[in-house]
């Protein structure tokens, strides 16, 4: 698989994971320090703080890409596919135009901050632009990955996407029929 293929696939999964799992170990060792040494360390939490942070913005991509979005899809099943797909792309576009907005705020936030109040951090001493600068990526991938997505519904204009009550319907067949296998194996296993 080529490195762009890659990262277009895996790209925000991978920085998840890996902020998730740093999350966790720090708090344990965070937790372990307190209760097992009686000696509690200053940045853990502020680490974390920011870990979350990042996560919350790099999820913005992430969702798109999913197509996890929150939308009302049992209105739209009421019109002709056609005007379905138009206002779809029309949708698209102007999530496009404010993911470019909060890109082009971003980047003056994490400019100032880097070049005028050359804030740090209280426990860490990081420069706080590295921080801030987790807007920039989110809403940079999230206005990558919503070019993506207008130009998957450019070319699949004339197809019929299927209906709430139908994608509802193959979620929950595909629940059942996971939870019967899990029920299966679990019974050849003995329990």
């Amino acid at each position: 698989m080529n490195m762009l293929k890659w990262l277009d696939e895996y790209f925000e999964e991978s920085l998840l994971t890996i902020l998730l799992v740093l999350i966790s170990a720090v708090m344990l060792a965070q937790v372990f320090a307190r209760y097992v040494f009686n000696n509690s360390m200053t940045w853990p939490e502020e680490f974390c703080r920011y870990c979350y942070v990042w996560t919350v913005f790099l999820s913005l991509g992430f969702t798109l890409k999913k197509g996890s979005m929150l939308r009302v899809g049992v209105v739209m099943d009421l019109f002709p596919a056609k005007i379905q797909n138009a206002v779809k792309i029309f949708c698209d576009f102007v999530m496009l135009a404010l993911f470019a907005v909060f890109l082009q705020r971003s980047l003056g936030v994490v400019a100032n901050i880097k070049n005028v109040t050359k804030e740090i951090s209280s426990a860490m001493r990081i420069p706080m632009w590295l921080m801030y600068t987790c807007t920039t990526a989110g809403f940079g991938m999230s206005v990558i990955r919503t070019l993506q997505i207008i130009a998957n519904d450019v070319r699949n204009f004339n197809v019929k996407a299927r209906t709430t009550i139908e994608a509802t319907m193959e979620e929950a067949r595909a629940e059942t029929e996971l939870a019967s296998q899990d029920d299966a194996s679990h019974g050849a296993n003995g329990g």
